[in-house]
């Protein structure tokens, strides 16, 4: 009994490292024949995934320097530069273009700009205003120009089409400004119904400006009077100055004493 067990165990045995070998030995096989392509499709999911994650580090670092830029620039010639650099991140470049055109118009509304130094002020020249006004009316330009009629392009274009109006106003052409005011009601449209609402006030009241205001001359002030002399009053408890003698009351004349006349007729002269 005991030795058919030994036998069935050892034949079990052996089975069982037959079938171990034949894995081993497809295994190898395996490896041999489709290991190098899945491999290499490891290695190349492997890959496309560090890709991915450098790119989107890489699109992270740009979109922070774009927004670091955007906010630390005050001059406009920079801002456009802002634009141009990072034409491709978020509303970045709208954003730029349109604080640089604000900007002139702020410098036009103060009569000054800021120096090289970003903190000494200029005043503006008539020159120097022209120049404002036609750079504001070319970046107000390009920014109305890239609407595509999107909901995401309508903020952009309405303050665009308000700074255009505005620089209208500037130049005294009330009919131009109302025009541009009238298409950034329609554009502002259903998508921001205060805009609209804003915009067509301001076509509204553009007309008023173009009135010459005249103001009331006010009227001439009465001539005041001299006041009267100081009279100089006496301290209580001093004795008045006396006046001088040129001031004194002349003394009445003196009259000689007159006699009496006796009332019995002439007295006798003495002896």
């Amino acid at each position: 009994m005991a030795r058919n067990e030994d036998r069935e165990r050892l034949a079990e045995v052996r089975q069982q490292d037959l079938k171990e070998g034949r894995v081993n030995e497809d295994f190898v096989t395996w490896l041999k024949t489709k290991g190098p392509t899945w491999l290499l499709i490891v290695l190349a999911f492997i890959v496309a995934y560090l890709v991915m994650i450098r790119w989107q580090q890489q699109e992270a670092r740009s979109r922070d320097e774009a927004w670091v830029d955007l906010m630390t620039t005050v001059q406009p010639a920079s801002l456009e530069d802002v634009a141009r650099r990072h034409a491709e991140i978020d509303g970045v470049a709208d954003i730029a273009r349109l604080t640089a055109a604000d900007s002139l118009l702020q410098e036009i509304q103060r009569g000054s700009s800021i120096g090289e130094d970003g903190q000494t002020s200029v005043e503006l020249t008539p020159e120097t205003r022209t120049q404002h006004l036609a750079t504001a009316d070319r970046i107000y330009q390009e920014v109305a120009s890239d609407d595509d009629g999107s909901p995401a392009r309508t903020l952009a274009t309405v303050c665009a089409l308000n700074g255009l109006a505005a620089i209208a106003e500037c130049r005294g052409d009330v009919d131009a400004a109302v025009n541009w005011y009238r298409k950034s009601e329609a554009r502002a449209g259903d998508w921001y119904p205060a805009l609209a609402a804003q915009a067509n006030a301001r076509a509204a009241s553009a007309p008023q400006f173009a009135e010459v205001i005249e103001l009331a001359t006010p009227p001439t002030p009465p001539t005041p009077k001299p006041p009267p002399p100081a009279v100089q009053g006496t301290p209580l408890g001093a004795t008045p100055a006396e006046a001088p003698p040129s001031e004194q009351p002349a003394a009445p004349p003196a009259q000689p004493p007159t006699t009496p006349a006796p009332e019995g007729g002439d007295e006798p002269t003495p002896q």
